[in-house]
């Protein structure tokens, strides 16, 4: 089992306008903020909402992009109880699962960013393929060895 649904609840982006060019530097972050039981009807499961925050900040002072969701995740009973139990004592997640939640928030964050930041007109924040053109130096042809007999 796993990692059922992400589901988005706020998308803010903001661009200011008397922000100084020059360098940009762009800083990416998701955190967890609450762990909570997910309600549903399957005999031996059980399930968790992972509350995230992604933040995306633009460096010096250019804007900021944040996405807000739940990550909603399954497993048996026994699994689930201990990972609430593990959240109410030290706020803390086995590695396993926190690497799937975060991945899964970071993924979904990521692409509204992305989508949000054209619509604002920031750069995007993750680097996207680029195609470059001109005239390459051909690699020198190497003669094939000729096999002893």
């Amino acid at each position: 089992m796993g990692i059922v649904k992400i589901n988005l609840y706020k998308v803010v982006a903001e661009r200011k306008l008397n922000a100084k060019g020059g360098q940009i530097r762009i800083n990416n972050n998701v955190s967890i903020k609450e762990v909570e039981d997910l309600q549903f009807n399957i005999p031996g499961s059980a399930g968790l909402k992972f509350t995230f925050a992604f933040n995306c900040r633009y460096e010096p002072d250019l804007g900021s992009i944040d996405v807000e969701g739940q990550v909603f995740f399954t497993d048996t009973e026994d699994k689930i109880k201990a990972i609430r139990e593990s959240w109410k004592k030290n706020k803390s997640v086995p590695n396993d699962i926190m690497e799937r939640v975060v991945n899964a928030a970071l993924h979904k964050g990521n692409i509204q960013a992305i989508k949000v930041s054209e619509e604002v007109s920031l750069p995007s924040p993750l680097p996207l393929p680029k195609v470059k053109t001109g005239t390459r130096k051909a690699k020198p042809k190497v003669k094939p060895a000729v096999a002893a007999k």
